[in-house]
């Protein structure tokens, strides 16, 4: 579905992705792991269109797409869940939800899909009400992974679902990506800096280090690579 070939992106005289190649098959959940500053934000916002690439490729479903305007990628269905939730908090949870689709025109299947995200984030169906910005840490990404999943994404992107979340709420969340991916065919690009989760539900991973491709695998043979699970897992 998605392949990157020798991607370079500088900020300023700085590189940061130094001729990475990263592919993302059909249905499958594919993890991007890394220390911080290793470049998995630049890459995900490289692919939506965020920040400019200097040289190489992106190709999604063989089409070219690199440096493409963004509200074309959207459109093209790869939607980008991003860090921090960027949730619009004086908006209701409802309406945050109505934002999400707003590349969208069917209101029939709008308002399906609402119901939809709402099952399967029971909590945000007694919170629809509520102001974005007064939820927990946990019911903000539930909110932020439903609004991206109303864009209805054909490679929905996350970048740090699990960052600032007790264990208990990471775990829901990881078991709701598992939930999209094999019951919904989902394909899903994760970054994530709990390894050992992403891992665990990952068909494939790429490990960055410092802009460059450490690591490839299957994500249950790197979880018990003894390299990776020193430097990674802390094992």
């Amino acid at each position: 579905m998605l392949k990157i070939e020798e991607l370079e992106v500088y900020y300023g005289y700085v590189i940061a992705l130094k001729g990475i190649n990263l592919q993302v098959k059909e249905k499958t959940i594919t993890a991007l792991l890394g220390a911080n500053g290793a470049g998995k934000s630049t890459t995900l916002n490289t692919i939506s269109g965020l920040i400019r690439a200097k040289k190489g490729r992106i190709n999604y479903k063989e089409k070219d797409i690199t440096n493409e305007d963004s509200s074309k990628i959207v459109k093209a269905g790869i939607i980008q869940c991003p860090e921090g939730r960027m949730l619009f908090p004086s908006l209701t949870v409802k309406e945050n939800l109505l934002v999400g689709a707003y590349n969208r025109n069917n209101r029939t299947e709008i308002l399906q899909d609402i119901e939809d995200v709402l099952t399967l984030f029971p909590i945000l169906s007694e919170r629809k009400k509520q102001m974005a910005g007064t939820l927990s840490g946990g019911e903000q990404q539930m909110l932020a992974i439903a609004r991206a999943l109303m864009a209805a994404p054909q490679l929905l992107m996350l970048d740090e679902p699990s960052l600032g979340l007790a264990p208990k709420i990471a775990e829901q969340i990881f078991d709701r990506l598992i939930m999209l991916n094999k019951e919904r065919n989902l394909t899903i690009l994760l970054v994530e800096q709990n390894a050992n989760a992403a891992l665990a539900i990952s068909d494939y991973a790429y490990i960055l280090e410092t802009g460059k491709i450490g690591l490839t695998g299957k994500g249950k043979e790197l979880l018990q690579n003894p390299l990776v699970r020193q430097k990674y897992l802390g094992t």
